[in-house]
């Protein structure tokens, strides 16, 4: 088995998605009628229910439609919006590609000839978008120069990213491959909201994962003001560190527009008032269904945020390291996955997958206190609450400069990004081991423990 090691990292910033559908079809029209300019402050409510009314009688009609003429017809809401929804995943890619290899200059085209694998995370992309439902990645290494690597599209929720990246590490280690690119890129704008929440929702009991993660917050006994509190630390964190990422590839939206940062972090001001207007945020619906119930505790003040996003990572073994004159940023240890029957605790699933890492790593008594910083996805604040308690992790060594709630989760790009982060960080900050963690449904998890080779 050979060494591997982080030569390169790529991330692009993590761009603000706001949702729309059913529920605020209604207020997404007001605010598309208002930028047109063609009607007075007055009028706007008016013609924002006549649309309503007219788009309900429409679905209405649909059934007696399809029964008529044999047609299958769909309607949707309008995609979710966002500064990336117009660029194609594939392009957003190629972003992060172009920045792992830039800095070899005129050399870049011969080193990405090297590359022997790529490997790429991916759960909403490759499913909506025309150009990407045929061999995602491998189209996506082509256009970017990576001519002979071997192409996996991988899907596996939110841990998507860091199982490609996994993957990677393996096939360097242990099959051959001398330089691997690895990571994710997604997208939760410029697509049907309800395709998202499909994703979002678990196949058995038909509860969205809020509801999950709202049920196992119940029988641990947290509270509200605990998810909150922990919360509101995930946007001080990322507004501190706002600003101080180094691998961020900016992406250029329009001639006057390049998003270099990390949107939704940008968005509040991180202080005692949103503290209270954070533990006045309504709760999630359990589920989908008409009438639901509400969560308890899990709704949007506590939860990661919708983002596009991703990150990628240039692999390497020690010869490649040298061939490319290259100085390691990083140093993979062991990658592990943990897998159970019950859907509603994938939100705790980490702790074993992190717990195996341990033992494959190599690391005599290699233990939770020898780690110095854990980056897990955070998709909701209950997890890692949970994981802190059980394991006694002081909150600077949990998402140190914030986690997904603060910045957002891009489901198979988020552990991509978060990675290229970890990365950073744990350079910044000197810390000798550190952690990847996703949690991903059904009662999943995947984690990777790095040595930073400087500290």
């Amino acid at each position: 088995m050979r060494e591997v090691y982080v030569a390169k990292v790529a991330r692009l910033p993590f761009a603000a998605v706001e949702q729309v559908g059913k529920r605020n079809f209604k207020s997404y029209l007001l605010k598309k009628l208002l930028k047109s300019g063609k009607l007075t402050k007055e009028e706007l409510p008016k013609k924002a229910a006549e649309i309503v009314g007219r788009a309900n009688k429409f679905l209405e009609e649909l059934p007696r439609l399809e029964e008529e003429t044999g047609l299958s017809i769909s309607a949707e809401y309008p995609p979710n919006e966002g500064h990336f929804s117009k660029i194609p995943a594939a392009d957003l890619a190629l972003i992060m590609v172009d920045a792992l290899f830039k800095d070899f200059g005129q050399d870049s085209a011969k080193v990405r000839e090297l590359v022997d694998v790529f490997f790429l995370g991916t759960v909403i992309a490759h499913k909506t978008e025309r150009l990407a439902a045929h061999a995602f990645a491998k189209v996506i290494a082509l256009r970017g120069g990576i001519k002979h690597a071997h192409s996996l599209t991988e899907d596996k929720a939110c841990s998507s990213a860091l199982k490609a990246i996994g993957l990677a590490y393996d096939a360097v280690a242990n099959h051959g491959a001398e330089f691997a690119v690895a990571g994710g890129v997604d997208k939760m704008d410029g697509v049907p909201d309800s395709f998202v929440r499909l994703g979002l929702t678990d196949p058995f009991s038909g509860k969205l994962m809020a509801g999950l993660a709202d049920q196992v917050a119940l029988e641990k006994k947290l509270t509200r003001g605990e998810l909150d509190d922990y919360a509101y630390g995930s946007y001080e964190r990322a507004a501190i560190w706002q600003g101080r990422h180094r691998f961020i590839a900016p992406v250029r939206v329009s001639d006057n527009l390049i998003v270099a940062r990390d949107e939704e972090v940008d968005k509040y001001r991180v202080n005692e008032m949103f503290k209270k207007i954070l533990s006045n945020m309504p709760t999630y619906p359990e589920s989908e269904k008409e009438g639901a119930a509400l969560c308890s505790l899990v709704g949007a003040g506590n939860s990661a945020k919708y983002a596009s996003g991703g990150g990628l990572f240039l692999l390497a073994d020690k010869k490649g390291l040298k061939k490319l004159k290259l100085d390691p940023l990083a140093k993979i240890l062991a990658y592990a996955e943990a897998s159970g029957p019950e859907p509603k605790n994938f939100i705790v699933e980490p702790e074993e997958a992190i717990e195996k890492t341990f033992a494959m790593s190599g690391v005599p008594k290699m233990s939770w206190e020898k780690i110095g910083h854990f980056e897990i996805n955070e998709a909701f604040a209950v997890g890692n609450i949970l994981l802190m308690k059980k394991r006694n992790i002081p909150r600077d060594r949990m998402n140190r400069r914030g986690g997904a709630i603060a910045h957002g989760h891009a489901i198979g790009g988020t552990l991509g990004a978060t990675g290229a982060k970890a990365v950073d960080i744990a350079l910044a900050d000197k810390d000798r081991y550190y952690e990847l963690a996703a949690c991903n449904a059904v009662d999943e998890a995947t984690a990777m423990l790095l040595e930073n080779p400087y500290a």
